[in-house]
């Protein structure tokens, strides 16, 4: 646990976390002839060694011979339903969500008294697929029983589940069932800013909406709910955790010193990030022969890039050689051309044209941001498009760095939920991945 001001930054080692079981447990959903939809729930056998008697979704304990959590949920749809025999492959209908743990104290003592951690999927089945709507079987030993309910009767029946299993659902299901106030909404449907702004949003949405008392195993609280509307945006996961359990800690009378706190926290580290990147572009810049173009290449929006980049040129005027910032387009959603409009001097090239400037030795050095750093360094989650990109830069020689801060790193062994308009890249696709140590020295 690495502190950083009064909040806990989480990384968590491979070491630490052998005392987590993990398994996968997911929903299965349809709609039924009102057009209403329901999930699929299964009561597992009074015979089974955890949780006999009690409804489920499928579910399963993540093996070693399973390379992920969506592995695992393959192979227990294939064991569990008759799915694989209607569907052939419906890894595309598959939706997985922020994984939730649950306390030893809360486990019952299953799994030799360790925390669980549950890493949900949702199936949505295709609603104009008759045929496979009403022939779905369950299979296997595990469960004597199945049942579609509405997701009203779901979420509000009374009998026996699993741990967690309401709440699992939401975080399946993206919070699409939850409850929500409408600048909440606002703010999950923002798709131009990047994490570290968003965080920051989430954090004043949080103190806003956030409401005293007790809350029951099935609900979330206003933090958990955002989280799990933009899960694969790690700082924001961070700091929402991170929210509550502040306010668990000093009381829900602290609301508005915790925000200022946490705000305070992100733009620290926001700040150290910029540090070090502006430090190592700039050896590259003064590098540069004299009276040469220095050429800097960005990908998507990102404030903390904004502030790096915006520094150089401001630094640059003291310096013989000019400075340029050319930004691409960033399809799908082209957050490269309001990323030109907010760098001085900027320009905005398509995808295509960029990449074979970078091909061309006309960029001198590709910075982009980043949403997530994995655990143990062996991969960043970005804008889709940024894993070509990084093919190009090391193809043609280009350095490419990722800068992130320590609120972008996660920590678990496992990606996180990657929406569609994000994806991993390997960490050897980049010459540097900047973030700044606890100790404030380079990485």
């Amino acid at each position: 646990l690495h502190q950083t001001s009064k909040f806990n930054i989480i990384i968590m080692r491979t070491a630490t976390l052998s005392n987590i079981k993990r398994v996968v447990s997911v929903f299965i959903l349809r709609q039924n002839n009102n057009d209403e939809a329901q999930v699929a729930l299964f009561r597992r056998c009074s015979q089974m060694p955890t949780f006999g008697g009690h409804w489920a979704a499928v579910s399963g304990s993540i093996e070693t011979q399973d390379v992920s959590p969506l592995a695992t949920t393959v192979r227990e749809i294939g064991e569990e339903t008759n799915l694989g025999e209607l569907l052939g492959d419906y890894g595309h209908l598959l939706n997985s969500g922020l994984h939730i743990d649950i306390a030893r104290d809360k486990s019952k003592g299953t799994f030799g008294g360790r925390m669980i951690r549950v890493y949900p999927f949702a199936l949505t089945l295709p609603s104009e697929d008759i045929h496979l709507l009403s022939n779905i079987e369950m299979q296997g030993t595990e469960h004597d029983k199945m049942k579609f309910l509405t997701i009203s009767d779901f979420l509000g029946m009374s009998d026996q589940c699993v741990p967690s299993l309401k709440r699992a659902f939401h975080h399946a299901t993206s919070g699409r069932y939850l409850d929500l106030p409408q600048e909440i909404r606002e703010w999950e449907e923002d798709r131009v800013n990047g994490a570290a702004y968003l965080a920051r949003k989430a954090v004043d949405l949080a103190a806003a909406h956030t409401q005293s008392g007790e809350l029951s195993e099935y609900e979330l609280s206003t933090a958990q709910s955002i989280s799990i509307l933009r899960p694969s945006m790690v700082p924001i996961v961070n700091a929402m955790n991170e929210f509550d359990r502040q306010i668990k800690h000093e009381g829900y009378g602290q609301i508005e010193q915790v925000k200022d706190e946490l705000l305070k926290s992100l733009t620290d580290e926001g700040n150290r990030c910029v540090e070090l990147g502006y430090e190592l572009v700039m050896n590259m810049y003064k590098s540069k022969a004299p009276s040469t173009e220095f050429v800097i290449g960005t990908f998507s929006r990102s404030s903390t890039l904004k502030s790096i980049l915006q520094r150089i040129i401001e630094s640059s005027d003291d310096v013989s050689a000019k400075v340029r910032v050319v930004c691409s387009q960033s399809t799908p959603g082209d957050e490269g051309i309001l990323m030109a409009t907010d760098i001085t001097g900027a320009s905005c090239l398509p995808d295509e044209e960029f990449q074979q400037q970078v091909i061309d030795g006309k960029m001198d050095v590709v910075i982009v941001g980043a949403d997530c750093v994995l655990s143990e360094g062996n991969g960043v989650v970005n804008k889709v498009g940024s894993k070509a990109l990084a093919s190009v830069c090391k193809q043609a020689g280009v350095p490419i760095i990722s800068s992130a801060d320590r609120w972008k790193l996660w920590s678990d062994i496992h990606c996180p939920p990657l929406e569609d308009i994000f994806e991993l890249i390997p960490s050897e696709l980049f010459d540097h991945v900047l973030v700044p140590k606890e100790d404030e020295e380079e990485r």
